[in-house]
């Protein structure tokens, strides 16, 4: 008798862990600011907020700085990175280089029913943008049409980098203040939606280099905005009082 077909097992999905689920809320809650920029975290609050021990609190402590939005200090808890000006640059030139990326082979991979998502998609936030003034809620959209483009451009490694990277941007993206916004005329919006069209249409007509190019000038863009709110940001920072930076006692 022939040998009979190994079994296969069935697709579970294991639910997440204790310490998972920790982690994945205090990063939402950094990225967003609920945690602000420097603050410090200590074991037994987590644990109390969670109804937990601290053995799940510890093990979602290193997750979380794994992910680089802590540093973990012994006997003392940790506390959240706080925005630093060369490594904001850093995070912009990586994703001005993986969105590239992703564009250039979006270009490639895209079918006529992707395009044609693309274009719907863009049209919206071109809507959006002519109507309203909120330029977080325009960042928010463009966000996930850049999210579309990189799950649809069969590039799975750049694309799990490029959400890591645009974590930390939307994380930055917290300077950009309304009242600053507010000050500048033109609004950025409209200029955003026209680079981010031509950046679509590249890649619908296939056009590889010019997809790359586009998407690396729609975020040069965005930094030339992003870097003056930062310095103002940083400035203000450094006036604060020096008990705010002081850890907790254990």
């Amino acid at each position: 008798m022939p040998p009979s077909a190994p079994r296969t097992r069935p697709n579970v999905v294991e639910p997440p862990t204790q310490d998972r689920l920790i982690a994945d809320a205090l990063i939402a809650d950094i990225v967003e600011w609920r945690i602000a920029p420097g603050a410090w975290l200590r074991e037994r609050e987590v644990a109390q907020r969670f109804g937990v021990s601290h053995a799940p609190v510890r093990e979602a402590f290193r997750h979380v700085a794994r992910v680089g939005f802590i540093q973990i200090v012994p006997w003392r808890g940790a506390h959240v990175i706080d925005l630093d000006a060369h490594a904001a640059i850093e995070v912009f030139e990586l994703w001005k280089a993986l969105f590239g990326v992703i564009c250039r082979m979006a270009a490639q991979a895209f079918n006529p029913a992707d395009g044609q998502e693309l274009l719907k998609r863009i049209e919206a936030f071109k809507t959006i943008v002519r109507e309203t003034p909120d330029t977080l809620a325009h960042l928010a959209v463009s966000n996930s049409i850049g999210s579309f483009i990189a799950h649809r451009s069969g590039a799975p490694m750049a694309s799990e980098l490029l959400d890591r990277v645009a974590l930390f941007a939307r994380w930055q993206h917290h300077v950009l203040r309304v009242d600053y916004l507010e000050s500048i005329k033109p609004r950025p919006g409209i200029r955003s939606a026209e680079l981010y069209e031509a950046v679509c249409h590249h890649i619908v007509r296939g056009e590889a280099d010019a997809a790359d190019r586009a998407a690396r000038e729609l975020l040069a863009f965005l930094q030339k905005h992003f870097e003056p709110a930062l310095d103002q940001f940083l400035a203000e920072r450094k006036a604060e009082p020096a008990k705010r930076r002081r850890p907790p006692r254990a």
